[in-house]
């Protein structure tokens, strides 16, 4: 049956005059709950392919950006602007303006607002933008385990953060409509925990036989890198492998829970026994995690560290000394009063 033309024989275009167009509504925590519905969908499957890892990653960060500034902007608005002074209503309104970045956003949030973020959460989020800023700059190839473990870490923290630092502070009609969108996200959780436990339970045998020479791994994150006798390290965890003792310790410089490391007591030094330039004096073990010791990645000698009482840089403790004795030069001599015979 073919379709009656108008008498002037023009097609006409029907329309829908009065209904308005569907609207983008997204106040900023519910887009980041969105974000993170996103990232539980991705990772919740038995096995994540690349693919979700790319979202997870992307989303993921996003949701962390978006709900760390939404906080921030209600302790003030204006403190989203990546220059404070420069801030107007209009702009804000507008979106015409540049935002402070995520590592600002913690400093800031620290600062003004009072909210202290872990070390480990810190370093997580860290690694979590770099994951990002690579694959949305110039792609990214990364251990699939490594990515994985540590999105359940800054996951992991966004959920307490929502419940913590924002839903309290909603009215009640936008408290209801989180809470319906965080139900789902909480619910599969565990199946993004299952493939960690299950990964670390079948590690946890070999893990407990050497806790001395287990590290925290710099790439997942977990307490699951030994030192091999052969030398380097190797993560049971996600299988990253630093073969040579050398790589070993330069690797060990991105360690992500090492809350020791401050400045240029990063840097290894020739070690006293073997004299490679492999000693550390910031290594943390497993068998006492808050305790650093100076450590050897090729000969694995190993000795207490002291932190130097002037520079507070760390070295290796022996005897009494507080001070390293490197940081200044020997105090001068006292002079001999000149009235003196």
């Amino acid at each position: 049956m073919s379709e009656q033309l108008p008498e002037d024989g023009q097609q006409t275009v029907p329309t829908c005059q009065g209904t308005p167009p569907p609207q983008v509504d997204f106040p900023p925590v519910h887009n980041g709950i969105d974000y993170l519905t996103s990232v539980v969908e991705h990772l919740s499957h038995t096995r994540p392919d690349p693919r979700d890892l790319k979202y997870a990653v992307l989303h993921l960060h996003a949701a962390t950006e978006v709900l760390l500034k939404a906080r921030l902007q209600i302790e003030h608005w204006s403190l989203v602007f990546l220059e404070p002074l420069t801030a107007t209503r209009e702009k804000l309104g507008s979106g015409a303006f540049t935002s402070c970045g995520v590592e600002e956003t913690i400093d800031r949030l620290e600062r003004f607002a009072s909210i202290r973020i872990e070390h480990k959460h810190h370093q997580a989020i860290k690694a979590l933008t770099l994951d990002r800023n690579k694959l949305q700059h110039y792609g990214l190839t990364h251990n699939a385990y490594a990515v994985e473990a540590r999105a359940a870490v800054v996951l992991h923290f966004l959920m307490d953060f929502i419940h913590l630092q924002l839903l309290w502070r909603l009215d009640q009609e936008q408290r209801d409509h989180a809470e319906r969108e965080l139900g789902p996200i909480r619910s599969d959780l565990p199946l993004i925990e299952r493939f960690v436990d299950a990964r670390m339970n079948n590690i946890k045998d070999v893990l407990a036989s050497c806790p001395e020479y287990t590290l925290q791994c710099a790439d997942c994150g977990k307490w699951a890198a030994l030192v091999m006798d052969v030398g380097g390290v190797r993560c049971l965890f996600c299988n990253t492998e630093r073969d040579h003792p050398l790589e070993a310790a330069i690797w060990y410089l991105a360690q992500a829970g090492n809350q020791f490391i401050t400045g240029s007591s990063t840097v290894p030094t020739a070690c006293p026994t073997c004299g490679e330039e492999t000693f550390r004096g910031d290594v943390l073990f497993a068998d006492a995690p808050d305790r650093p010791r100076y450590f050897c990645f090729c000969c694995h000698f190993t000795t207490e560290t002291a932190l130097c009482t002037r520079c507070a840089r760390p070295f290796p403790a022996d005897g009494n000394r507080s001070e390293c004795g490197t940081c200044t030069p020997p105090s001068p001599a006292v002079p001999t009063p000149r009235n003196v015979p």
